[in-house]
């Protein structure tokens, strides 16, 4: 024991001990139900991510179910459309032609945006003189 403790101890040696009336237990007891109270809510989420993850599952395995031979079908053409276009040698008239193609379907839409846009142009010019 120190000296301060000590003289405390000598300094109030007629007064009684505090008695809290119970007010730790009470504090003790409060922290307790809030303790349980945020363990039963992580628990309630745990439960809740879990059975969302189930219903993720669950569906993902019903898409593949439905679309999984079709999209597995799909990517080996893929590949191999890849392969056969990697292993060919180039040719320069099959490029010649495809971006030939390839100009031709683009300037197709880009003359008939331009006639529609002209088309509005002249819509709009026409009911602005009116």
């Amino acid at each position: 024991m120190t000296d301060f403790d000590a003289l405390l101890k000598r300094s109030f040696a007629e007064a009684h001990e505090p008695v809290d009336d119970g007010f730790t237990v009470k504090i003790g007891q409060a922290v307790s139900r809030r303790e349980n109270a945020v363990k039963l809510r992580n628990l309630a989420q745990t439960i809740g991510l879990a059975a969302a993850g189930a219903a993720l599952v669950y569906g993902g395995a019903t898409f593949y179910g439905a679309f999984g031979q079709e999209a597995m079908a799909t990517a080996g053409l893929e590949v191999a459309r890849a392969h056969g276009a990697l292993s060919a040698t180039p040719s320069f008239g099959v490029a010649a032609q495809s971006v030939l193609q390839s100009l031709g379907t683009g300037m197709t839409q880009i003359i008939l945006m331009t006639a529609a846009a002209l088309a509005g142009g002249a819509v709009v010019y026409r009911t602005t003189q009116e």
